[in-house]
């Protein structure tokens, strides 16, 4: 009749010696080694830390109706200024009339509760004197994340645009993108509102020509929203008004945070363990061939035999 293996196990075979022996202090040293060791190739080998990290976010966007449009002239001392906040004072009381509509529309065409698009209209009455040889827009948006690292800030859509021949119409596409110049401090149950504050909420200005030293401002900060022109088309034609229309796309975006240290270790941890097993084989090896060859002083233990 055969036989089968059903089960097997090892015997176990014990070395003893003194604390203060040559035997215990190399097995304390292999220890050591052990737990040394892959730290430090884990290290050198770099990746072992995470510096910073990247997800992806689509955000949710909302248009605060806060917009400043500067419509340049032949002549730089009479533009065409439409806002509704008050900033230009006189400028714009004097070309108030010009702005004759502006419609705003925020689409959701995922249906996932985010804007998805802002589409926004304005149509100007170009006084007969005048032409208009370049715009500038302004819009200002309310801006949240909501997910990993939650944020809420005011930020600015700026849109400009030059014209050669007087225009008669303007269509633009473009995304919006969010721009850092540093990672953003993750903290999951704190939202982040540094700037989270109208960007108009400040004193009149005496000219339009100061826009240049609010936006400078601006864009010194750390995190910014920026639009990439997709396509800009123009009708031209000398006509006694002007239609602006804006579609600003609001697509999913790369977000660079700085990780936790707990994300860190969770890691760190898998790189560490895979070189201590490693290590951990190749040292129990090491004391094998040592103490089976008797190159350190040791007593063996067997469970069937006594001291030998």
């Amino acid at each position: 009749m055969s036989l089968y293996k059903l089960f097997s196990s090892n015997v176990e075979i014990q070395y003893k010696s003194t604390f203060l022996s040559k035997a215990m202090f190399f097995t304390l040293f292999t220890s050591m080694l052990n737990i040394i060791l892959p730290f430090i190739i884990a290290q050198k080998s770099r990746g072992l830390w995470v510096k910073y990290h990247s997800f992806y976010e689509q955000p949710t966007v909302h248009f605060t109706y806060e917009y400043v449009l500067i419509a340049e002239t032949e002549d730089p001392s009479k533009p065409i200024l439409c806002t509704e906040i008050g900033l230009f004072g006189n400028d714009n009381e004097e070309s108030s009339e010009s702005c004759a509509e502006m419609q705003v529309q925020e689409n959701d065409f995922t249906g996932d509760g985010k804007k998805d698009e802002l589409y926004i209209k304005f149509h100007l009455n170009i006084p007969p004197d005048r032409t208009v040889s370049s715009i500038l827009l302004i819009l200002s948006l309310d801006f949240q994340l909501k997910t990993i690292c939650p944020l809420q800030m005011q930020s600015l859509a700026l849109i400009t645009k030059e014209f050669v021949i007087p225009p008669s119409e303007l269509i633009f596409h473009g995304d919006l993108n969010f721009y850092q110049t540093t990672h953003l401090p993750c903290e999951w149950f704190n939202q982040d509102t540094k700037y989270n504050r109208s960007l108009f909420e400040i004193e009149k200005w005496e000219s339009y020509m100061s826009i240049d030293h609010y936006l400078s401002d601006y864009f010194h900060r750390e995190v910014t929203t920026e639009v990439r022109t997709i396509n800009s088309r123009t009708y031209n034609g000398q006509t006694d008004s002007m239609t602006v229309q804006v579609h600003l796309r609001i697509p999913e975006m790369q977000i660079r945070y700085t990780p936790s240290i707990l994300q860190e270790f969770k890691w760190a941890w898998p790189q560490y363990l895979s070189f201590v097993v490693i290590f951990h084989w190749f040292f129990n090896k090491v004391k094998e061939f040592i103490f089976t060859n008797r190159l350190l002083m040791s007593w063996k233990v067997q469970s069937w035999k006594t001291f030998e």
